[in-house]
């Protein structure tokens, strides 16, 4: 009996050691399954704080479009001087505006869209003739830039820009034999349009400045009424036809392309003042390197006007060719030069509500192929002179 006894303590000893190792075998078991579901638990988390830090990197790194713009009503007044071929007088008038962009950005890419529309109409009862309501305002501007980075603050950039009108802008300097405005048309779509392509570098230093140098531009200036082309320097083709009479039979055909070749560049400053008050200046310029610019066209060679001792001017049928040798007479032959032009554009915005604001904006502007004749001056001949503009605006815009 206590052997059997012996052999029953035995077996279970044995039992409980098998038992025992297999707890402990559980038990490593569970210990392995619970430092498995901890290590996986850090590797998902892991993986999913990479697979976050991918998704910004790859955010950063994704094409990125903005469409920011603007559109309202403004009340101006306004002043333009007598060489201003975007307008005429001093008046109050109201013009409507359209702002659009669309920008793109991606790590060194930049490309930058815009459009610019503006249509304003004046009225004043001290206005003569039929036009009681006229043109104030009128312009499209088109523009679009593509640059890569190739420095901290460098980009090469390649520049489109787009310039004209919707409708027929006139002068009312002239006057009938009853004194009424007579209108003169100086401006209309197409006539002039400027279409400018520019290759070159563009400085950015911060989000407030930048400077555009172009060393090769192509400027295209169009001009598809034959009356405006003299006002825009193009290149006549045939004179005006006269009959016995003097009488106009056929007007004077002038090309309507003039294509140039030059140096560009465009200054830029854009920023807030204060919360409420917005500064944008915009200075550019352009130079041709080749003679295209027409001065005076032939028609005027054989009529133009001369001062007498008196002081008064009138009509001289001929000219006489040792005359047109003199130095100063030089302007009354055809001739071509190098195109070139200056324009400085700056604007002060007021925020006074979330829709409501007050802007001043003043351009000034040189262009030696944009002329226009004024009476008892010049000999009454087309001349490039400074065109100087001013508005002050309260209007409603909403901005988006």
């Amino acid at each position: 009996m206590k052997k059997k006894k012996k052999i029953i303590t035995l077996q279970k000893k044995r039992k409980i050691l098998k038992t025992d190792k297999m707890k402990k075998f559980y038990i490593l078991c569970l210990m392995a399954m619970a430092s498995s579901l901890a290590m996986a638990n850090e590797l998902v988390a892991t993986a999913t704080k990479l697979e976050k830090n991918k998704v910004v990197e790859e955010a950063s790194d994704t094409a990125k479009w903005t469409f920011p713009g603007s559109v309202g009503l403004n009340v101006n007044q306004a002043y333009f001087s007598p060489y201003s071929i975007e307008g005429s007088g001093e008046s109050v008038s109201m013009d409507a505006f359209l702002n659009l962009n669309a920008n793109y950005k991606k790590k060194k890419t930049l490309w930058e869209n815009s459009l610019s529309a503006k249509y304003g109409m004046l009225y004043s009862k001290e206005f003569t003739g039929d036009d009681k309501i006229r043109k104030n305002v009128d312009e499209i501007i088109l523009n679009s830039k593509y640059g890569y980075k190739v420095s901290k603050f460098w980009y090469a950039s390649v520049l489109g820009n787009l310039e004209t009108q919707f409708a027929q802008g006139n002068d009312y300097s002239l006057k009938d034999d009853e004194g009424n405005d007579l209108p003169t048309r100086i401006s209309h779509f197409w006539a002039p349009a400027t279409l400018k392509f520019s290759l070159g570098m563009e400085y950015i230093p911060n989000k407030y400045f930048s400077a555009f140098i172009s060393p090769i531009t192509a400027r295209l200036t169009f001009c598809r009424l034959d009356e405006l082309g003299e006002s825009y320097g193009m290149e006549l083709l045939k004179n005006p036809e006269y009959n016995a009479d003097k009488e106009l039979i056929r007007e004077a055909e002038y090309k309507h392309l003039r294509a140039e070749l030059g140096a560009y560049f465009k200054l830029k400053s854009d920023f807030d003042i204060t919360k409420n008050l917005h500064f944008l200046s915009t200075l550019e310029g352009f130079y041709a390197y080749n003679k295209a610019v027409s001065v005076y066209s032939s028609q005027y060679t054989d009529t133009f006007k001369e001062k007498n001792p008196d002081g008064k001017l009138e009509l001289v049928e001929a000219i006489d060719e040792e005359f047109m040798k003199e130095p100063g007479n030089k302007k009354f032959s055809d001739e071509n030069v190098h195109g070139w032009y200056l324009k400085w554009k700056l604007e002060l915005l007021l925020k006074v509500s979330k829709y409501m604001n007050v802007s001043f904006k003043t351009q000034l502007k040189y262009d030696n192929a944009e002329r226009k004749a004024v009476e008892d001056e010049n000999f009454g001949l087309p001349e490039a002179k400074v065109q100087f503009w001013e508005t002050t605006s309260l209007g409603i815009a909403y901005t988006f």
